[in-house]
């Protein structure tokens, strides 16, 4: 009868190997799972969409209190609208570092299982390319780009390119409508139209969190499958 200890590769196997056609084990190398850390990209990006959603739908009715009796006025919705906002600027600077790690793991995992492939950004700028100014409407979207290339060369950009381009929307309606709540909430200004960019910038967030989920997966699905089983998701 023989053991694990006796055969050491056995017990090193990761359990999502099962779940692939072919067999085989992790890549040696600096190759890493990217599961933990996609679900901890994705789930405050969630919290900061649900979060920025309730205030947008409260937004209306705490901007009319506040025009009918001043800036002492305060009630339920008022507190739920702070606390929402508040959660949702807490959760956006989470979803920043963990979407970093991931992303940077990514990085280095896709070198590790394609050492020659061609990346436009080095891997610094998978933390930096978020926060630098300028460089932010693009390089974060190249680097994500290159991950999936190289390990899918012959994938369309699409999916890439349909979740920045939702960011970046979400990104320049968070700052509109924050400015125009922060009028509505304080000087009783354009109430009605910060109830309704907020409405739709929640609605953007939606749609880029849907893509964002989706680059996790896939890159993830992709890294995966030439980790545990040989696979080459190229074919």
């Amino acid at each position: 009868m023989t053991t694990d200890s006796q055969h050491p590769h056995l017990a090193q196997q990761h359990p999502a190997a099962a779940y692939y056609a072919a067999p085989g084990g992790p890549v040696p190398g600096q190759a890493k799972d990217l599961t933990a850390l996609g679900v901890l990209a994705f789930v405050p990006a969630a919290v900061a969409t649900l979060c920025t959603c309730v205030a947008a739908v409260v937004l209306g009715r705490a901007a009319r209190l506040r025009a009918r009796d001043g800036l002492d006025a305060f009630d339920w919705s008022l507190a739920v609208y702070y606390v929402a906002t508040g959660l949702a600027l807490l959760a956006l600077v989470s979803g920043f570092v963990t979407g970093s790690l991931w992303l940077h793991r990514a990085r280095k995992n896709a070198e590790a299982l394609e050492p020659g492939s061609r990346h436009a950004r080095r891997g610094g700028w998978a933390w930096g390319g978020w926060v630098t100014p300028v460089v932010a409407l693009w390089f974060p979207f190249q680097v994500v780009r290159d991950v999936r290339r190289a390990l899918s060369p012959l994938q369309s950009a699409a999916l890439i390119g349909f979740w920045w381009s939702l960011f970046l929307a979400t990104e320049i309606g968070l700052r509109a409508s924050l400015d125009l709540q922060g009028d509505a909430l304080a000087r009783f200004d354009n109430a009605d139209f910060a109830r309704q960019m907020s409405v739709i910038t929640a609605a953007v967030m939606v749609a880029a969190l849907a893509g964002w989920g989706q680059v996790l997966r896939v890159i993830t699905l992709e890294q995966h499958a030439r980790m545990y089983a040989g696979r080459d998701p190229r074919t």
